[in-house]
């Protein structure tokens, strides 16, 4: 075999494996009925806060530790011990992304992510009603 063959056979296999990497490391969000079904897996659960549920955080007793009730896509709202400390406008998120697995009724999560409004929206409203007037 000629050296561009094998350079060639070599780039080849690095690019096939890092596709395997790459699709074996991104995940998909699940609901909870599946994280009930998976206990022992890592899930990735898309919901939205339940405002209507009490938020408990005592950064006095555990700063890296609080708990909300969340409803997934699905509409199924379970308790949720987040091992994180609470995010900066948590109450305001539109969208929230946990990493974590169920622990009987309740999901713990690992890791949280937050969709927030975009602090341009309320800018963006006010900026689609002005009328503008000739002097």
């Amino acid at each position: 075999m000629k050296k561009t063959q094998i350079i060639g056979l070599i780039a080849i296999a690095i690019a096939i494996s890092s596709l395997i990497t790459i699709a074996g490391a991104s995940s998909t969000y699940t609901n909870f009925a599946t994280a009930i079904e998976q206990p022992n897996s890592i899930h990735q659960v898309v919901g939205h806060l339940s405002i209507d549920k009490e938020i408990v955080y005592n950064p006095e007793k555990d700063a890296n530790s609080f708990s909300f009730y969340m409803k997934d896509e699905e509409g199924k709202e379970h308790k949720v011990i987040c091992q994180k400390e609470k995010p900066a406008e948590f109450e305001r998120s539109e969208q929230i992304v946990l990493k974590g697995q169920m622990k009987g009724d309740v999901f713990v999560a690992h890791d949280i992510l937050l969709k927030c409004p975009s602090k341009y929206q309320d800018e963006m409203i006010q900026n689609e009603n002005l009328i503008f007037e000739d002097a």
